[in-house]
């Protein structure tokens, strides 16, 4: 292991998001802030029998001051760390947690648009980072999140995205690549048609993406060959 600090981490509050994903909030008591940046993850310790006993988990809120911090979590059914997370863990359960990690940050400064790419859970650290953004009042010329998963069912963190959709500085563009209902009325299939549409154009834009290897591999690609530089485009993958 390494020289990291860790931490005694209660969980003081359990979200069932979807059927498959939860959000735990995670109290740090010897600390009077959780200080962190946002996109940076987080290493749990678990008593689980494996080589590797502990998992990284990106922090999917802003930092805000306080010594709470929050993980988006979806269920793998032959996982052993997310079924103990999902079938073990009880508010108030401790779970050991390390100091924060990471170098996929928010920008401190950005005037152009900035595009968030995402699937599933890849959407924590780029909701850590547009809460920020949005926060500090960060300059920029609007803000795009593209998420993609399956069905309406996963959707994710659904009234607040109703709620920043409002704001004129802010567009949400779900893409289900699956959804047969008729009750669906956006985008379906995947998601690169979607940002191939809004920068055809090629305007001036910061990209960041996460999500499983390929479809952070793919976007990268299309991207350079759109013609967009490679210190526009930060990822980060989870697998």
């Amino acid at each position: 292991m390494s020289n990291l600090d860790y931490y005694d981490g209660v969980v003081v509050d359990i979200i069932k998001e979807t059927p498959n994903i939860r959000r735990f909030y995670i109290q740090v008591p010897e600390l009077d802030v959780y200080d962190f940046k946002a996109g940076q993850y987080v290493k749990v310790l678990f008593p689980i029998d494996s080589k590797k006993n502990y998992r990284q988990y990106s922090i999917a809120n802003s930092p805000d001051g306080t010594n709470i911090f929050e993980l988006l979590i979806v269920l793998n059914p032959d996982g052993v760390a997310t079924n103990y997370l999902f079938n073990e863990v009880k508010i108030g359960s401790v779970l050991k947690v390390s100091e924060p990690r990471g170098n996929f940050l928010a920008p401190q400064e950005v005037e152009t648009d900035v595009c968030m790419i995402c699937t599933g859970v890849g959407l924590a650290p780029l909701r850590s980072i547009y809460l920020d953004i949005l926060n500090r009042n960060v300059k920029n010329k609007h803000i795009y999140l593209i998420f993609g998963t399956r069905f309406m069912s996963d959707l994710i963190y659904v009234e607040e995205m109703e709620a920043l959709s409002k704001r004129s500085d802010f567009t949400f563009i779900p893409v289900l690549s699956r959804e047969t209902s008729d009750a669906w009325h956006g985008k379906r299939g995947y998601l690169h048609n979607s940002y191939k549409e809004i920068f055809a154009n090629k305007p001036d834009a910061n990209f960041y993406i996460c999500g499983w290897r390929d479809m952070v591999t793919e976007t990268r690609n299309n991207l350079l060959e759109m013609g967009f530089k490679r210190q526009q485009i930060h990822f980060e993958r989870y697998d």
